[in-house]
This record gives structure tokens, sequence and C-alpha cells, in this order.
């Protein structure tokens, strides 16, 4: 009777986590291990001494945080989302260009030392460029329904890292303080977070559409 006890017990406590527990996990590993790559990517870069393989690899771990960040927020559940997670990497790695464009030279030291931060880093580009995506792009073409929120998770997760050195710069209003290292792997962990409580809760809110002849019947 003993034993019969005991593994009713443990059938319990197994279903108990396998509906649970289990979920739980599963949905919060995915956060803990962009904060677990974020910190340690950031703690090699702080250990280089060459300063080009520092920014090589402090580009690259910009792309690969919006990356996990974008395969979060769709969950990979189709091969489009994978291509939408490496288009996010790559966006993100790429607004580091704006600072040989505003150095006016292709030298690596040039771009570093810059009397003013370069455009692509106001993130006031973040409230003008995803409106305007999602007006005049994602309501009208479906396969690039999802650009907004990856424009937006590669823009600010980039922004982010920066904001840890230099604070967040809204122009034309000026920069915030630095953030806090703490604060801002935490600014990480909850981006995708966010973005894709916005982008189900602006998918289920229905369509209105408009004729045309609308504006002419009146």
């Amino acid at each position: 009777m003993a034993d019969f006890l005991i593994i009713v017990s443990a059938t319990s406590s197994l279903r108990f986590l396998s509906k649970n527990v289990l979920p739980l996990v599963s949905r919060t590993l995915p956060y803990g291990f962009i904060g677990f790559v974020c910190y340690g990517l950031d703690a090699i870069c702080l250990s280089m001494q060459n300063v080009h393989l520092r920014a090589i690899l402090d580009n690259f771990t910009h792309g690969i945080i919006s990356c996990i960040s974008w395969c979060i927020v769709s969950e990979i559940r189709t091969p489009r989302d994978v291509i939408d997670a490496i288009s996010s990497g790559i966006i993100a790695c790429s607004l580091d260009v704006d600072h040989f464009v505003a150095a006016k030279s292709l030298k690596l030291q040039d771009a570093l030392h810059l009397q003013n931060r370069p455009f692509l880093h106001s993130t006031t580009v973040v409230f003008i460029v995803v409106p305007m995506l999602e007006v005049f792009l994602a309501q009208n073409i479906p396969y690039l329904q999802s650009l907004p929120y990856l424009f937006a998770v590669a823009i600010i997760s980039h922004h982010l890292r920066d904001g840890h050195r230099r604070g967040l710069w809204f122009w034309p209003i000026g920069s915030t303080p630095a953030i806090p290292y703490w604060l801002y792997v935490v600014y990480i962990v909850a981006l995708p977070y966010f973005v894709k409580e916005l982008k189900v809760s602006v998918e289920k809110t229905p369509d209105f559409p408009v004729s045309n002849n609308l504006l002419f019947n009146v």
C-alpha cells in the first residue's frame, strides 16, 4: 500500500511539473540565455587588447543580440522567422556604418573618435521610422508585416548596448546619462518580451478597410 501511494505521489508530481513548471522554464529560459550571451560577449570585448578585433567583435555582438532577440519574439515557427532573425542581426550590425560616414573616412581610428554621435545612433530614429514602416509597408504588404518590429529590435538593442557607455541620444533633446551595466542587461532581456507582447496585441486589433470611394462620397 505504501509503495502504491509513493507511485501515485510521484506520478502527480511529474504531472504537475510537466503542466506547470516545464512550460514556465521553457518560456523564461530564452531570456536568461540572451542575458548570459550579452554578459559573456561584453566580457570578451573588454578583455581584448587589439582595437580592430575588439571593434569587430563589438559589432558582431550587436548582431547576435538582435538575432537572438528576434528569435524570442517570433519563436522561430517558420523558415521566414529564421530569415527575419538574420535580417535583424544584419540591420543591428549595419548601424555602425554611420561612424565611417560621419568621419568621412574608412579608417577605424577616425570612425571611433568622432566629436559627435552619428545620425543612426539617435534613438529618435525609432519613433520616426517604425511608424512609417507600419503605415506604408507592413499594412500593405503581408510579406513585410514584421518589418517594423524587426527594425525596432535591431535599433533599440544596438542603442541600449551603446547606451551603457554613452547613454541614449534623443535628438534634438539631448542624451541620457550612461545606463548602469546591470540595468542595460535588464533592458536587453526585457526588450524581446515587450516587442513580442506589442506585436501580438497589434495583430489582434481588427482592420478597418476604407473604400477609396469613401473620400469622394461626402
